[in-house]
């Protein structure tokens, strides 16, 4: 209305200055046609007069024009915002049409989700579903959730379960996926298991070469597995000279067929010894390397296989000589490797017919097996026992039998050196000496060594019991050990015995006061009862025959010792009985 008015106020302007111009051009044109009917003398007046009217007349039509472009610079604005005014009015129109369709189409949706949603929560199963939806959304059944006063109440408690059920959404989204990527996982690793036959055909295939290199059977195949480290020795086995690749195979091909997880075989560079010659084993040669794992007999766990010290067998081949030889090394705390490897078979002890005696200058000694496994065929010093068949497997159970052996001799010394006596495991009860009064007072190698056996250690031993003490002697065969019993020879001894006894030199002809026949029956029955010593049916209690027998030494000397009253508790009644004590013998049998 104010653009219509000021609209109006411009056309009346326009029509003041029109009727102000006609005016001025009537008033000019008058004075012209005075000019004309007047003389020279009054016309310079006149032209001057008419001339201001005529500038009256130019600005009365200037400002028209002005009014005039004003008027329609307005008039254009005026259409302009009509026509926005009608289009805005349009969009209200079609919005306010949209508006009641929607309107109406929600009043009319039916919602059987909510009024679901609504009758589980309240578990209302009888009401209508207007009560319903009514209780749900406003909490009160007498409450339109239709009116629009309860706007707010309705939209609050919507957007509560809109977001409850959004976060389910997004987790189930989330299970999803994940069922997703497994469900792709799974199609992955079933392709994978799929290929799995496939590749191992190619690698059986791969492998027949091998097979046939090794000579080995299809029917029972001996390469059970072919891994890089070994495929690496079977590489480096090209370079070694014949006998030692004939040794290499037959070892390998036994590991194979049996393999054994405290047994490895290698092969290392030859590094010459302080004794050994430039023309005994080439330089550059390899030489073959078989190690066990020492056991430990004071753990039985078999799963430390990797951290226990071992003992390597190298074999060299001596091109000199054309022959094998064989040396071992170790930890001399757990093994003792001077008689490991001599008499693993009857008679053979390293030497050869026709060949020196002397086998320091060599890198080990020729032992008639390793040359055997080796292939080379020599008459050794003795005539070979027809019983005896040797074979590779026959070999490595040998050593093997003869390193657990040795270990646990080794060992077992070791804790006597340190007056401790121990049993196997599976006899504590029978060899228990806890309640015993005698103990070890020491073992010690003997000084004079030299009527035994190359292969044999005598040990000096003291048995004590309070002020009364039992020596003794026990000479151990290294090598046949403990198929050979260690011998044990007794003797009594008391501390202070010839300062109350006089000397040796002062005894009766024909008689020995230190001789006892109970000291003499306890050494019978520890040098001949091997059945009591050991659990035959258990092998590994052989190689603790020497601790059984010392533990049988101490029981019986204490049985002895308390039966003929000279014991500690002498003085006390109830000497006579025949039994005493936990896992006493009886009395008679000394």
């Amino acid at each position: 209305m104010e653009v219509d008015a000021d609209g109006e106020r411009s056309v009346h302007d326009i029509n003041l200055s029109l009727k102000s111009n006609e005016k001025a051009v009537k008033v000019f044109l008058a004075e012209l046609d005075t000019i004309e009917s007047t003389g020279p003398e009054d016309a310079a007046s006149l032209f001057s007069s008419a001339a201001s009217h005529l500038v009256d007349v130019k600005s009365t039509e200037r400002d028209i024009v002005h009014r005039l472009y004003s008027s329609a610079q307005a008039r254009n604005t005026q259409r302009d915002e009509l026509e926005r005014q009608k289009m805005i009015l349009k969009n209200l129109t079609f919005e306010k049409k949209y508006l009641q369709t929607q309107l109406s189409a929600c009043k009319e949706y039916p919602t059987p989700n909510l009024e679901q949603m609504g009758r589980a929560e309240l578990d209302d199963e009888k009401n209508t579903a207007d009560m319903v939806l009514n209780q749900f959304l406003c909490g009160s059944s007498d409450l339109p959730f239709q009116d629009i006063g309860q706007k707010n109440i309705v939209e609050e408690k919507l957007h509560k379960e809109l977001n409850a059920r959004g976060t389910l959404k997004r987790e189930l989204d989330k299970l999803q996926k994940d069922l997703t990527k497994r469900k792709r996982l799974v199609v992955q690793e079933k392709a994978f298991l799929k290929d799995i036959p496939k590749k191992l055909d190619m690698i059986e295939r791969s492998s027949v070469p091998l097979q046939k290199f090794f000579q080995s059977s299809t029917a029972t195949p001996t390469l059970h597995l072919i891994g890089s480290d070994r495929k690496k020795r079977l590489d480096l086995a090209r370079a070694l000279p014949g006998p030692l690749y004939s040794l290499f195979v037959q070892f390998q091909a036994h590991l194979d067929n049996e393999p054994e997880v405290s047994v490895t075989l290698e092969i290392a560079q030859y590094t010459k010894g302080k004794n050994a010659s430039d023309n005994q084993v080439l330089p550059g040669n390899q030489v073959v390397q078989l190690s066990f794992a020492i056991p430990n007999i004071q753990s039985s766990d078999a799963t430390d296989t990797a951290k226990r010290k071992r003992v390597t067998i190298e074999f060299a081949f001596v091109h000199k000589y054309g022959l094998v030889t064989a040396k071992a090394s170790g930890s001399q705390d757990k093994i003792k490797t001077f008689a490991l490897l001599e008499y693993l078979f009857p008679d053979d002890c390293g030497t050869w017919v026709g060949r020196p005696d002397d086998t320091t200058s060599l890198p080990g000694k020729p032992y008639h097996w390793c040359n055997f496994v080796a292939g080379l065929h020599l008459s050794g010093p003795h005539t070979a026992d027809p019983n005896i068949h040797l074979s590779t497997k026959a070999v490595l159970r040998g050593l093997r039998k003869r390193v657990e052996a040795n270990a646990s001799l080794t060992q077992q010394i070791l804790l006597f050196e340190n007056r401790k006596v121990v049993a196997h495991p599976s006899l504590l009860d029978e060899m228990n000496i806890s309640d015993c009064s005698t103990k070890l007072g020491s073992w010690t190698a003997a000084q004079d060594q030299s009527n035994k056996k190359k292969t044999e250690r005598m040990y000096d031993v003291t048995i004590k019991h309070s002020t009364k003490s039992l020596s003794a002697k026990v000479t151990v065969d290294w090598c046949h050990y403990p198929a050979i019993l260690p011998r044990w020879s007794l003797g009594v001894g008391e501390e202070a015995w010839a300062t109350k006894h006089g000397s040796a030199s002062k005894l009766v002809d024909g008689t020995n006061l230190l001789y006892s026949q109970s000291t003499a029956e306890i050494e019978r029955k520890i040098n001949s009862d091997f059945e009591k010593l050991v659990d035959c049916d258990d092998q590994s209690t052989f190689n603790w025959i020497i601790s059984h027998q010392l533990i049988t030494l101490i029981k019986l000397w204490d049985q002895s010792l308390q039966n003929s009253g000279r014991g500690v508790n002498s003085g006390a009644t109830g000497n006579n009985r025949l039994k005493k004590g936990r896992n006493r013998v009886n009395a008679d049998v000394l």
